[in-house]
């Protein structure tokens, strides 16, 4: 790292002087402005807040919708949970045996075992 207290002059190293001082500049702000800023804040709060919402209600719904349409084609609950369960493995074990072209992508991506595109 280079020394902060020499400059160059046309390729010559001058010395600069060490500071003797320390000047601290402060931006002080008025009630107004104090004002204006926590409600620009507020806003921003809500803003992050209704963003969040809604990422969570778009995930809700998407789910609730693939889970009726699940339900809907094979007449059974579905449930992202159906591998935990003894029944729910060895129904995706039947169903990787019956068809085994795709057998990752079954096993990760559908582990319902309803989408008709893999």
């Amino acid at each position: 790292m280079a020394d902060t207290h020499f400059r160059s002059l046309g390729g010559l190293m001058m010395p600069k002087a060490k500071p003797t001082q320390v000047i601290v500049h402060r931006i002080e702000l008025q009630e107004k402005e104090r004002e204006l800023i926590e409600a620009f804040t507020a806003t921003q709060t809500m803003k992050n807040l209704a963003y969040a919402g809604a990422a969570v209600g778009v995930t809700a719904v998407g789910y609730l919708g693939w889970k009726t349409f699940h339900e809907v084609k094979t007449g059974d609950e579905a449930s992202i949970f159906n591998l935990l369960t003894k029944e729910g493995r060895n129904k995706q074990t039947e169903r990787i045996r019956k068809d085994p072209k795709g057998t990752f992508l079954k096993a990760f991506f559908d582990p319902t075992g309803l989408n008709p595109f893999i």
